[in-house]
């Protein structure tokens, strides 16, 4: 049976969510399956960007793997490099979109993929662990401290 999400950490899950429906659409531009224009999906995924992602990242940076490392007893310091250079990784790519019109819907295509693979790797990899080392309480209070997602209200 699949273990329940810790509530602390919801709001990232929600946030998970959205990252979901933005990789999805981002998966689909240049293709047939839209309609959307270009100029339409660089200024979705800017919004998206800057209003939340930005700020979910730092949420995991910042807050979640700091208390991740005071509690594991022996953190696991590949998964969290993984995690790190994913978001390095998507970082990237929205920085090349942004920047260099070359390419646009490729680079797209491969952030909707990125950004796919890297809420499947947190849910499935770094959620459990975190959720597993760090005392309930605290996980308790981190939930005050992320930032509220525009998409969800999380």
């Amino acid at each position: 049976m699949k273990k329940q999400r810790h509530d602390g950490l919801k709001p990232l899950s929600h946030h998970h969510h959205h990252a979901l429906v933005q990789a999805m659409e981002l998966k689909q531009a240049g293709t047939e399956k839209t309609d959307k224009s270009l100029g339409q999906f660089i200024r979705g995924l800017i919004d998206y960007w800057e209003k939340d992602a930005v700020h979910h990242f730092r949420d995991e940076e910042e807050v979640l793997l700091p208390l991740y490392d005071v509690f594991a007893e022996k953190p696991d310091t590949e998964l969290m490099k993984e995690m790190l250079y994913q978001h390095l990784q998507i970082r990237g790519l929205i920085y090349a979109i942004r920047e260099n019109k070359e390419d646009p819907y490729e680079k797209m295509n491969r952030l909707g993929e990125l950004l796919e693979n890297n809420v499947r790797f947190e849910e499935r990899e770094i959620f459990p662990i975190i959720e597993e080392a760090v005392p309930d309480k605290y996980l308790h209070q981190v939930y005050g401290k992320f930032h509220r997602d525009s998409y969800s209200g999380f």
